[in-house]
C-alpha cells in the first residue's frame, strides 16, 4: 500500500488535462441505493479530485445503483461495460461477481469483499493474476472481535438468528461465524431471506428458534432495507448486529464495519494506478487494519440492554 499511497501524492502532478484530450472514463456500480451510498462515493470522488481527477473536466464517472437487487448486477455490469470504461469499480463480493462473469479484460477494483481468493476473483493476494485488485473485507478478524463483544452483551444468550441472502457475501461469512461463535457457546439458526417479501416469514421462524440476538450481516439487500428489519425486529424485542453502519444509524444495537469511506478512497487510489499503466495483476489486494464499532444506546435503552463499559470505551461512535 505504500507504493499506492506514494504514487498517489505524484499523480495531481502527473494528471493533467492537456486541449482536445478525451477524459479518462470510469464505470461504477454501487450495490445499494444513492442515499446510502452518497458517503463512500463522496469519499471517492474527493480522493479522485485530490489526486487531479476532476469529474467534467479529465474524468467522466459512469454510475449505476442497484438498491439492493442482486438480479439486477449483471445487468447492470454489462450496460457499464459497454461505455467502454477503462476501468470499473465494484464494491461489495455480488458486485465484483457480476463483472467477474462480464470481462476478463476490463480492469476492476473492487473493496468491501470477503474472501476474493476463495471466491476466484484473485489468484492470491499478493499476486492477483488476472484483471481484478482491490480491498477485501476481513471476515475473521471482524467475526472474531464481535463474537466476543456479544458475549460480553449478552452473558447467557445462546441462540443467535442469521439472516442469509443467497450471495457470496453470506456464503464466505457462514463458516467464519459459525466457527468463532461455537467458541464462544453460541448457536447459529441461519434464516435464508430472498428478498424483503419473505421478510416476515423469517420472522417467524426467527421466532420459533427463539433467538436472542439478530445477526443482519453486510448484504446490499439487507442494507436497502435496514428500516423494515429494524422495525419488525424492535417489534419482537430483538436486538440488531450487523457488519455495517446503516444498521446503527437506523435504530440497530451495534455495527463492527471496516471504515467504507476509507475502503473507496483507497479504491480511488488503485484506479489512479491503473491508469496511469499498472496491471491489476501486479497489484497486491490491500486488507483494512482498523474497523469502526457503532453503539446505539438509545435502542439499548428501549430493549432493557446495558452495555458494558468494556465495549463502550471501544466504541468509535455512541449513539445517544
Amino acid at each position: 500500500m505504500l507504493a499506492i499511497a506514494a504514487g498517489a501524492v505524484l499523480a495531481c502532478v502527473r494528471v493533467a488535462a492537456q486541449p482536445g484530450t478525451p477524459p479518462r472514463r470510469i464505470a461504477l456500480l454501487m450495490p445499494s441505493s444513492p442515499a446510502f451510498s452518497k458517503p463512500q462515493l463522496d469519499a471517492f470522488m474527493a480522493r479522485l479530485a485530490e489526486m487531479g481527477y476532476v469529474e467534467g473536466r479529465n474524468v467522466a464517472v459512469e454510475k449505476r445503483w442497484a438498491d439492493g437487487k442482486v438480479d439486477q448486477l449483471p445487468v447492470l455490469a454489462r450496460e457499464l461495460l459497454a461505455l467502454n470504461p477503462e476501468v470499473v469499480v465494484a464494491p461489495s463480493s455480488p458486485v465484483a461477481a457480476a463483472f467477474k462473469k462480464a470481462t476478463s479484460k476490463v480492469p476492476v477494483v473492487f473493496t468491501a469483499v470477503m474472501g476474493p481468493v476463495e471466491q476466484g476473483f484473485v489468484a492470491s493476494l499478493s499476486h492477483p493474476g488476472g484483471n481484478m485488485t482491490g480491498r477485501s473485507f476481513r471476515s475473521e478478524a471482524l467475526a472474531s472481535k464481535l463474537g466476543e463483544m456479544l458475549r460480553e452483551i449478552f452473558p447467557a444468550a445462546r441462540t443467535i438468528a442469521v439472516l442469509e441472502v443467497d450471495d457470496p457475501i453470506s456464503k464466505a461469512l457462514r463458516s467464519t461465524l459459525q466457527a468463532n461463535m461455537a467458541k464462544l457457546g453460541f448457536t447459529i439458526e441461519y434464516v435464508l431471506v430472498r428478498n424483503p417479501a419473505e421478510f416476515s416469514s423469517a420472522f417467524a421462524q426467527i421466532a420459533r428458534s427463539r433467538a436472542e440476538i439478530l445477526f443482519a450481516g453486510a448484504a446490499p439487500m439487507m442494507v436497502s432495507n435496514t428500516r423494515e428489519l429494524v422495525e419488525r425486529a424492535e417489534k419482537a424485542r430483538l436486538p440488531v448486529v450487523a457488519l455495517r453502519r446503516a444498521f446503527t444509524a437506523g435504530g440497530g444495537l451495534l455495527s463492527y464495519d471496516s471504515d467504507l469511506r476509507d475502503d473507496y478512497r483507497r479504491a480511488a487510489e488503485y484506479v489512479d494506478r491503473i491508469l496511469r499503466g499498472a496491471k491489476p495483476a501486479d497489484l497486491a489486494v490491500d486488507q483494512p487494519e482498523r474497523f469502526h464499532l457503532s453503539v446505539n444506546l438509545r435502542t439499548a435503552r428501549v430493549l432493557g440492554i446495558r452495555i458494558p463499559q468494556s465495549v463502550l470505551v471501544r466504541a468509535d461512535e455512541v449513539i445517544e
